[in-house]
């Protein structure tokens, strides 16, 4: 019955079938989008060390219904790149004509972003992710970022504005590691009071990320919305530090990226 001739015409129908959906959604759809949007690197700004910001200029971004903390994979039509898909976070909320991503350099094709020119067209997929401010149930969310972990909360910041007080919490080994800073203190300068930002610069062993820790820091943790955004071990520890404080589930929001230590 295996090798009858209707038996092998279905699964080889079937493969075609797949490969057709593939080839459809993973290529065609992508490269039909990004020429209509017409995306391509605006400008590439050294952040911090081994960190840069991509901004990238289209058309009609705001058709793509895009949210401060959401993902895009990204393909950049340039050597070493157009073959590879990069999943990496908006670093600001979109705007109808640009996107900004920011990337760590982590020694393999995020070495040389740093050197792409200005013109290169990129294609993309997404945005995927509900790593969004449309999940705040709370008038208080509280923001942790660890290293280049800040940055889709950098682009939440901009959704929440106006709408919650927050409180950013920005976990770094070194100063020199605080990327995006100057924008966190505009957005805090700026804020009338709503928005303050806690930098936890140092050894881990300063600045645990356990239950006792942080209601020191935000005495009201356990009242608010938790997003977090960071390396394995730091996401692990604030969501036994959220349930310690008895913060229900429905209100921890993570977004656990494998970063170098931090």
């Amino acid at each position: 019955f295996i090798n009858h001739p209707l038996n092998k015409a279905f699964w080889i129908g079937m493969y075609a079938v797949v490969a057709f959906a593939l080839i459809t959604w993973r290529f065609v759809l992508p490269v039909a989008r990004s020429l209509r949007h017409n995306l391509v690197v605006e400008k590439v700004i050294e952040e911090g060390p081994g960190v840069v910001s991509v901004i990238m200029h289209g058309r009609n971004l705001d058709r793509l219904e895009a949210e401060g903390g959401q993902f895009f994979s990204w393909r950049f039509f340039t050597r070493g790149h157009i073959l590879v898909s990069h999943p990496y976070s908006l670093s600001a909320a979109p705007t109808k004509n640009y996107l900004r991503i920011t990337i760590k350099n982590l020694g393999d094709h995020s070495a040389d972003i740093i050197n792409m020119k200005r013109g290169t067209r990129v294609f993309f997929e997404g945005p995927y992710g509900a790593f969004t401010a449309g999940r705040a149930t709370q008038p208080h969310a509280v923001l942790i970022g660890g290293g280049v972990g800040i940055t889709p909360l950098r682009a939440l910041m901009d959704e929440l504005k106006g709408a919650v007080n927050m409180d950013v919490l920005f976990r770094a080994s070194r100063e020199e590691d605080l990327v995006l800073r100057e924008e966190l203190d505009y957005l805090a300068k700026s804020s009338n009071g709503t928005i303050r930002v806690h930098y936890l610069v140092g050894p881990r062993k300063y600045h645990p990320m356990d239950a006792a820790s942080l209601r020191k820091l935000i005495p009201r943790i356990m009242d608010a919305d938790i997003y977090m955004c960071g390396p394995t071990p730091l996401i692990e520890s604030v969501k036994k530090a959220a349930a310690d404080l008895g913060v229900p589930k429905n209100r921890v929001h993570a977004e656990a990226f494998e970063f170098h230590s931090v």
